[in-house]
């Protein structure tokens, strides 16, 4: 009796995570539709970005009530307070699919660097044109977009490593995000995002999903860090690679301490 119940719940969890990715999806090319009309009720220019994001915000946080409610997933986020204050440079890891949802659905006014090839993706296009996200084609571009972002009082999430991390692999980050703090002059707020047991991971498809119940996110935002004064008097691109270097062997360890295996 049992192996029948967790082979019940196995399926259930089954069918609840392609039903909750397919009303991920439908709502992710609906959400514009429905936002027009709030938004143009809405003042133009900064007004109109901060009501766009919030329903952003709103959106992913039903998504991730949802995901809890089916019995998917759990989630825990600690130190929000910390986490919230305006104009800030949040660097996270980036283990699964959906750490841009979770943050974002803990983060009300969040702006956010993606990848430019996700303006191409029909269910993250709308969403990203909706709220005016950072595409990271243009390297100077991205620069004065954050400076801008930034100074409006956004937050702005940058995932450093690029795309998803493969589970037991280092850490590998790119240097874009080292040279917006280095460039801007603008600590880090350094975020800590966990799955356990591992799940929606690089290499693994959304449907293997795990044996014996709910997988656990947790989201830790840790103190600030500021970028050293040492990084003034060296060349730009050493610069960078020598913050990135540092960051890599920040969030490995943390991560160690935090009890992710693998890092």
């Amino acid at each position: 009796m049992a192996k029948l119940i967790v082979r019940l719940n196995w399926l259930w969890r089954l069918f609840a995570t392609g039903l909750a990715f397919t009303v991920f999806g439908v709502g992710g090319m609906l959400l514009p539709l429905y936002a027009l009309p709030i938004l143009l009720l809405t003042p133009a220019g900064v007004a109109r970005e901060r009501r766009a994001r919030w329903l952003v915000h709103v959106n992913f946080k039903a998504f991730m009530h949802m995901m809890q409610g089916l019995g998917i997933m759990r989630f825990d986020a600690r130190h929000l307070d910390d986490l919230r204050r305006p104009g800030q440079l949040i660097l996270a890891n980036h283990p699964s699919l959906i750490d841009v949802v979770f943050l974002i659905s803990v983060l009300p006014q969040a702006d956010c660097v993606v990848k430019a090839n996700l303006l191409k993706n029909p269910t993250m296009r709308g969403v990203i044109g909706l709220a005016g996200y950072i595409a990271n084609n243009d390297p100077e571009q991205v620069l004065e977009a954050a400076r801008a972002s930034l100074r409006r009082g956004n937050s702005l999430i940058i995932f450093p490593e690029g795309t998803r991390t493969v589970p037991g692999k280092p850490i590998r980050m790119q240097r874009g995000a080292a040279n917006v703090a280095l460039r801007l002059g603008q600590p880090i707020r350094p975020v800590l995002i966990t799955v356990e047991p591992d799940t929606l991971t690089k290499h693994r498809p959304w449907y293997q999903i795990p044996a014996d119940g709910p997988f656990t996110m947790r989201l830790t935002a840790m103190p600030e860090l500021p970028v050293s004064s040492v990084y003034e008097h060296m060349p730009p691109a050493l610069a960078a690679r020598k913050l990135t270097r540092s960051l890599e062997d920040y969030f490995t360890e943390e991560l160690r301490t935090h009890g992710v295996a693998g890092t």
